[in-house]
């Protein structure tokens, strides 16, 4: 049975300033949490959240692309000790949710569009490399794109967007396959990458991340946004974690040159709850985040201007016409609001 939460609440930020159980406290139960009066043109006038589907296994966890041709959005699982991560899509109207069978794209996590495919972020396993995988919604075909630089394999890539005027892809390739214990000791860096899957030209964009993690473009191309969420680690032995707030919890800003590179490091916004993990723009360049028990909104400053409460974890999310769709780990909400994705007539709508 769906449940649908409507709350707006307005948060008195001069108070949770100074009053540590309001800070604490204010955003208790699921619903709209507004911090700057700017955050009632994103939700609109009557912004609604539905939990559609629950389930007692972390179904609904990472990914999150929107196909049209199916008028799906397709999703991954979490992965749980001894069990593989599970491909899903939801129906954009039936809500109907599907399990998916593609054994090779193993222990899959992030996704996009790609030439109308979906583009998985392979994370393999013991025996077999982290690689991009590209799948046909519509026949099932699989393409491994790429799944290793230079002789090295990847540690377990966890994130891709695609930079849709020049083709080129963009990715992270954490360590959490090896913490997790499914994949083998790291054999290169947390870094970021940039691949032209014409040329086969392969180049590291970003490094010195405790673990890099989300990453997606601004609406106009100019800045790119990643994550570090360092703050979770193994704790250890693999598959055993904690949080540490002492490390990094962060997103950071780059400017993006030549359509090529970054530049200018920089942090844009600190995540109070959690760990800042999937991430995406809208047209505005307002900059959303899956935090620690909802979806966290920035204005293009960094400035906080409110908060969408689901009660659970939140990995990540993504835009279609019919709202946004957030993976809440137990939970699959869709959520109601006037904002529109920045990747309008590519992978929203």
């Amino acid at each position: 049975m769906s449940v649908t939460y409507r709350d707006i609440v307005g948060v008195d930020k001069k108070r949770q300033l100074v009053d540590l159980d309001y800070a604490r406290t204010v955003c208790g139960k699921p619903g709209f949490y507004v911090y700057d009066e700017k955050f009632h043109s994103i939700l609109g006038l009557c912004p609604t959240l539905t939990c559609l589907e629950t389930r007692d296994y972390r179904f609904a966890h990472e990914a999150g692309v929107y196909h049209k041709e199916t008028n799906s959005i397709y999703f991954t699982s979490n992965y749980s000790s001894g069990n593989s991560i599970k491909l899903y899509r939801v129906h954009c109207e039936s809500y109907k949710v599907e399990e998916l069978d593609h054994y090779e794209v193993l222990q899959a996590n992030g996704a996009c569009q790609h030439k109308g495919n979906i583009l998985y972020c392979a994370q393999g396993d013991h025996t077999h490399p982290s690689s991009l995988m590209e799948v046909n919604p519509i026949t099932g075909e699989t393409e491994t794109l790429i799944n290793n630089f230079y002789g090295r394999e990847f540690s377990s890539i966890n994130d891709v967007v695609v930079h849709h005027e020049t083709g080129d892809i963009w990715f992270t390739d954490p360590t959490y396959g090896f913490e997790q214990g499914f994949r083998k000791e790291p054999d290169l860096p947390n870094q970021v990458y940039r691949f032209n899957p014409e040329t086969g030209e392969l180049c590291v964009v970003a490094d010195q991340f405790d673990m890099c993690n989300g990453l997606c473009f601004s609406h106009d191309y100019t800045k790119m946004y990643v994550t570090d969420t360092g703050a979770v680690k193994m704790n250890k032995e693999a598959g055993s974690f904690m949080h540490n707030p002492q490390h990094p919890s962060v997103i950071y800003e780059y400017d993006v040159v030549d359509q090529r590179r970054l530049f200018n490091k920089r942090v844009f916004a600190f995540c109070d709850d959690g760990i800042p993990d999937g991430i995406k723009c809208d047209i505005h360049g307002n900059v959303y985040s899956g935090c620690g028990h909802g979806i966290h909104v920035w204005n293009p400053d960094g400035v906080l201007l409110g908060k969408i409460i689901t009660g659970e974890v939140c990995a990540n999310f993504c835009f279609s016409a019919s709202g946004m769709w957030i993976f809440s780990e137990f939970h699959l909400f869709l959520c109601h609001l006037d904002a529109k994705g920045a990747l309008v007539n590519i992978e929203c709508y």
